[in-house]
């Protein structure tokens, strides 16, 4: 798998249809706030629905090391409706490390096995939503390069960047090509029942 391998994801589920399959086991009220909050984009940006797994794994990934580290998300674009595009939810199901990366305390090179092992855990239905990386001990915030990766490799409205800074205990999202920056608000943990 290749960094563009993605070029032609469109959105595929609608967020009600999502909603409806994560009902028996994700806690009603955070169901409710997603979508509350999804119609209403003032920005145009979309809502990141994270799970505690996928959140838990880039931590675990991450937290320990004193040289930048990171993989990919996966999940899934999802639309108000069927015939709108533009992703109003982005579904983070999982987090895969990278483990054969190159890395120092302020860059990293992530490798092809990241993506192998992203294509052994993909559901039907995913793809490839973003990536993240630390940024251990200086802050989270997209760097130049950052910028450069993001528009050469995750460019769909719907690809997510994730820093984190475990020293500080920080984090920032950004979305599409262009990195723009997400509001904290914009970024919903998925309560289990």
């Amino acid at each position: 798998m290749k960094w563009l391998d993605t070029s032609t994801v469109s959105v595929g589920r609608t967020v009600s249809a999502w909603v409806e399959a994560m009902r028996p086991r994700v806690d009603a009220r955070t169901l409710a706030a997603i979508v509350q909050a999804a119609p209403r984009r003032d920005s145009g940006a979309p809502i990141v629905a994270l799970e505690a797994a996928a959140a838990q794994a880039a931590w675990q990934h991450i937290h320990a090391s004193t040289v930048e580290r990171g993989g990919l998300l996966l999940g899934e674009p999802l639309a108000t409706d069927a015939v709108e595009q533009r992703p109003a939810v982005v579904y983070v199901r999982a987090a895969v490390a990278g483990l054969d990366d190159e890395a120092t305390g302020f860059s990293l090179r992530l490798q092809a096995g990241v993506w192998d092992a992203a294509r052994a855990v993909l559901l039907q239905g995913e793809v490839v939503v973003g990536w993240y990386h630390s940024h251990p001990g200086i802050g989270a915030f997209f760097s130049d390069t950052d910028r450069r990766t993001q528009a050469g490799f995750f460019r769909h409205a719907f690809s997510l960047g994730w820093v984190i800074d475990p020293q500080r205990r920080e984090q920032a999202w950004f979305v599409g090509a262009q990195s723009e920056a997400l509001p904290s608000a914009s970024v919903i943990a998925l309560a289990e029942r």
